[in-house]
């Protein structure tokens, strides 16, 4: 049956509007996600977005898949980040007032009049979370301080795991009815790869493991664990290649720790196509992406043993204790043992548990938002 330019106009008019609030977006993780996520928020057909506060500058003040009728308002800072930031979510919140329902990315809420959603990404907002560094450790307090006093702004709340919910209840148990889990799949330039990974790169006993571990340097990224490293001949990896500048090197006795710098997505999917695994070894994280991507592709994974690495890949990777070079040693021994073995992980009962596509993500999110 045909459709009428009348009956597509009534359609276009029952779509919910919704705003989005983008301003703070502009960590490297977080401007990945929205890339994915964006794409899929704008072509939703029981939503329309009204109105996206977008960042001045980086990336996703480019952004030019919106429709025609969204208004695109961009946010500029004029002072240092941290302190706009706080004007923003106070004095100036009541900027985003409104009757739409407000989707807000960037952890902290705004105190304004209006439904309001935070999508909540950084685990530092955690009580006994630490950056590793004196500025970082009071940027991070006034920034849970700001949490606590806006929380009572806010309807909902988005987390991607059920560990950093129980953690987020944990640190602020008021909000212990308001909270929703949405996990994501991999990126779209990974998904659109079609890549699978089945069998080691190596398969020959001969030679050691190339690994992969794509973190920037951050303090709870754990770099500094590579430190305690002694006689790397004795450690079964010819290869770990690491996104940081060869300037951060943590451990410059080891001949096969290369430092590769930040690279694009082309570059990483280089890289785990041509990887024995993914060696992850971050202390604290509210999602993990790599470990998702690793999974995606099909490869072999050895991570910390903490709540949020557990919640994503249950039983089939390799855990070692992130503060102990010898349980990481011996992971990376028993990945060594499982090559030469034929073994190969199967992620399948794991990735059931995550949206197949970013369409179903956008979905669930805007379904709490109007919820809120």
């Amino acid at each position: 049956m045909a459709v009428s330019k009348v009956d597509l106009q009534m359609k276009t008019n029952e779509r919910k509007p919704i705003r989005l609030h983008l301003t703070n977006i502009v960590g490297l993780g977080a401007v990945r996600l929205l890339q994915s996520l964006l794409p899929s928020l704008v072509n939703q057909t029981r939503y329309k977005l009204e109105e996206v506060y977008l960042p001045a500058n980086g990336e996703l003040s480019n952004f030019s898949l919106f429709q025609k009728d969204t208004v695109q308002s961009y946010y500029k800072r004029f002072i240092p980040n941290a302190i706009s930031r706080l004007f923003e979510c106070t004095l100036f919140g009541n900027k985003f007032d409104g009757d739409t329902p407000l989707l807000v990315f960037g952890d902290i809420p705004i105190r304004c009049n209006a439904k309001q959603t935070v999508f909540v990404q950084t685990p530092l907002l955690i009580r006994g979370s630490s950056t590793g560094r004196k500025l970082g450790a009071v940027k991070y307090w006034v920034a849970r301080w700001l949490f606590r006093r806006n929380m009572k702004y806010v309807s909902n709340f988005i987390v991607q795991t059920e560990a950093m919910k129980l953690s987020l209840i944990d640190s602020y148990p008021a909000l212990v009815d308001h909270i929703y889990v949405i996990a994501q799949p991999a990126p779209n330039w990974l998904i659109n790869s079609s890549v699978k990974r089945t069998k080691f790169y190596n398969n020959s006993e001969v030679g050691g493991l190339r690994l992969f571990y794509p973190a920037a340097y951050y303090p709870h990224k754990n770099h500094q664990i590579l430190k305690k490293i002694s006689h790397p001949a004795s450690w079964p990896v010819s290869e770990l290649n690491l996104t940081i500048s060869d300037d951060l090197n943590p451990n410059r006795s080891i001949s096969w720790l290369k430092c590769r710098g930040k690279l694009d997505p082309d570059a990483v999917l280089n890289a785990y196509k041509t990887t024995d695994g993914l060696l992850f070894l971050s202390l604290s994280e509210s999602f993990g992406f790599p470990l998702v991507e690793a999974m995606w592709l099909g490869l072999p994974i050895i991570c910390p043993d903490l709540p949020y690495a557990r919640t994503l890949c249950g039983g089939q990777a390799i855990y070692f204790d992130p503060h102990n070079v010898i349980s990481m040693h011996d992971a990376i021994m028993e990945l060594e043992k499982r090559r030469t073995s034929g073994w190969w992980p199967d992620w399948k009962e794991q990735l059931a548990m995550i949206p197949k596509d970013w369409d179903e993500v956008a979905g669930m999110m805007l379904d709490v938002t109007c919820r809120a």
